[in-house]
């Protein structure tokens, strides 16, 4: 068993039911924020040096998100950068699109409008990302297990674990 794979498996499971808390929604931005990094660097992706950068930026962006209630808004701005950055790059990998530079402008489209989500429906953006993130996670995390994930059902998968996500969320917030 691939132990990156069980982890965001695992991870995306947590974010998917309790991510509209801060440190939990920022330690799933930067697991998925690892796997990108793993990405871009096969060379990094081998057992347990792929498993501590993907649980070393949980870990911090976990704490980041934890420690930072005091400034939520500047806090929410990061995590939401960090997250919505590495979900437009997911989301191009998940489809096969490697498009170079394009894709750094396109992570850093993403991270802006993740940034100004948080930062301006902080409650309603918490709830959507938790959804979206965890909803990522899982299926990248299944994606170790189970080869039928990529491409459009992958896609599709994530689409609906997010409608699902927001659905469940917002039932607990009324």
């Amino acid at each position: 068993m691939d132990i990156v794979a069980l982890t965001m498996l695992g991870l995306g499971i947590f974010v998917w039911l309790f991510g509209n808390r801060m440190w939990l929604l920022g330690a799933g931005a930067g697991a998925l924020l690892g796997f990108a990094v793993l990405t871009w660097f096969p060379s990094l992706n081998t057992g347990w040096l792929a498993f501590f950068i993907v649980g070393g930026l949980a870990v911090l962006f976990g704490v980041l998100g934890f420690i930072g209630k005091a400034f939520t808004k500047i806090i929410a701005m990061v995590v939401g950068f960090i997250g919505g950055g590495a979900l437009a790059v997911a989301f191009m990998d998940m489809l096969g699109l490697d498009l170079g530079f394009v894709t750094w402008l396109v992570a850093l489209m993403g991270g802006l409008v993740g940034a100004l989500l948080l930062s301006r429906f902080i409650n309603w953006g918490l709830i959507i990302f938790a959804s979206l993130l965890g909803s990522m996670l899982i299926v990248r995390g299944a994606m170790g297990f189970l080869d039928v994930l990529t491409g459009t059902i992958g896609s599709i998968v994530v689409v609906v674990l997010t409608i699902l996500g927001i659905f469940y969320h917002a039932r607990k917030a009324k």
